[in-house]
This record gives C-alpha cells, structure tokens and sequence, in this order.
C-alpha cells in the first residue's frame, strides 16, 4: 500500500515518529537504516501483534510510482506526477499471510491513522486493484469498515468494462483467488451494476471463494446466478 504526498513532503523519521505516537495502539518496533549513508529511511511499525514495514522516508530518494487504472475520490486538481510515495507492507514474519483479511484490515486501520495524522498526503494506492483513492475518501471508508460497516470495495477493489460489453473486478482476486465479471445486460446500467458489484464483493471477501454455481436475489428483487468459469478465476453473474 502507498501513501502519496505532494513532492517534496515526504515525512523523514522523526515527523513519521509523531505521527505515529499520537496513534493510539500503534508503535515503531525498529528503525530500518540506509547502509550507504547510515540514515533512518524507514521503520517497523508494531499494532495488535503484527509488524509492518514502511520504507521511502527521507532523505531516500523518492520510490517510483506504478501506474494505476482506477481511481475513487480524489481531490479536484489531483495531477499525475504530482506526488511521491512511502511504502507500507506486512513485514516478513506476517508475509505469508499477506492476502488475508486481518492483515491487510489492520494495515488499512494504519495507514487510514497516518493519513490523519501525516501533513500532505494526498491519496492512498492499493496495487492488487491498481487503485488510486483520496485521502478522505480512503479513511471515510477504511473507519466505516473497521467499526462494522462494509468491505471499502471501491479503492481494495476496482471495477472497469472488458471488451466484450460487461464489468470485471480487478482486485478480489488478492482475496478470494478470484474476480466478478457481470454479464452485458446487467452492465448496460453502469451506475448500478457497479453497485451490485460493490454488495458482491463485500459478500464474497466474508464468504470466500466461489466453487459451485450460486444464486441471490438482486437489489431489484431478480434472481441472480454466480458461476465460477472452469479454471475458477472469475465468477460470472448472470440473470438467472
């Protein structure tokens, strides 16, 4: 996950250590050190029993950023190449379970503090989905989350037209081992067939993955099928 900044503002160590000490529940467990300059570039943050690592502190150089496809909530103005990113992963003893729901909550819950509490962040970008999401956006939807409400499906997942006329998922597939793809009836209203999909995947993120063909009643009161494809990598709703 990254956090974006305005060029320039990155946080060094010490702005990142009080952001992080008015965080409550949330500590730095070790310094990670530049070995060329000696300088501290980055950290191990510690909170309810996981550790992640957040590295691209100054005075590193800015990383790169990947491109990204979908974009949610971001400020009027936002540019392309107007920000630099930190980092922020599972550190090595929770990478294994990089892909499950406690981790990436629990980094999500960071992240969502530190923007809150980190001057000149200007987005969050989450790279399964290729998302790009405000700053406000992301922590209105990751508190909502946190305190009961739902999965924040728009910026954890994204959604975008394929060629053949329907919508397909990108990003569930880091949780489930899959991705949605609504049939071209269904997507014709793109408005709310991105709302049916925003409910499908806050369902299948709790239930797992789909392995034999399922059925639902829709928000219109239709009959909807889920079929995973014979390689099981996408579900296909249908009208059913």
């Amino acid at each position: 996950m990254l956090l974006l900044f305005r060029v320039g503002q990155r946080p060094g160590f010490d702005a990142l250590t009080a952001a992080v000490g008015s965080v409550t529940g949330l500590t730095i467990s070790h310094r990670l050190t530049d070995p060329a300059s000696g300088a501290v570039t980055g950290c191990e943050l510690l909170r309810d029993g996981m550790t992640f690592d957040i590295v691209g502190l100054q005075p590193a150089d800015a990383p790169d950023t990947p491109p990204f496809r979908h974009r949610y909530g971001l400020a009027a103005g936002f540019e392309d190449g107007s920000t630099e990113p930190v980092y922020i992963a599972p550190g090595p003893h929770i990478s294994a379970g990089a892909h499950s729901m406690p981790v990436v909550r629990t980094m999500s819950a960071i992240v969502s503090a530190l923007v809150g509490s980190l001057p000149g962040v200007q987005a969050v970008a989450w790279p399964p989905a290729s998302a790009i999401v405000g700053a406000e956006f992301f922590t209105s939807s990751v508190e909502t989350w946190i305190a009961g409400g739902a999965f924040p499906s728009l910026g954890l997942t994204a959604f975008a037209d394929d060629l053949e006329g329907g919508i397909i998922s990108e990003g569930l597939s880091w949780f489930t081992g899959q991705e949605l793809r609504l049939a071209n009836d269904i997507a014709k209203d793109r408005a709310g067939s991105v709302r049916l999909g925003v409910r499908l995947v806050n369902q299948l993120v709790l239930q797992g993955k789909v392995t034999t063909n399922e059925f639902i009643v829709a928000p219109d009161g239709g009959r909807l099928a889920l079929e995973p494809t014979r390689d099981g990598k996408v579900v296909r709703v249908r009208r059913a």
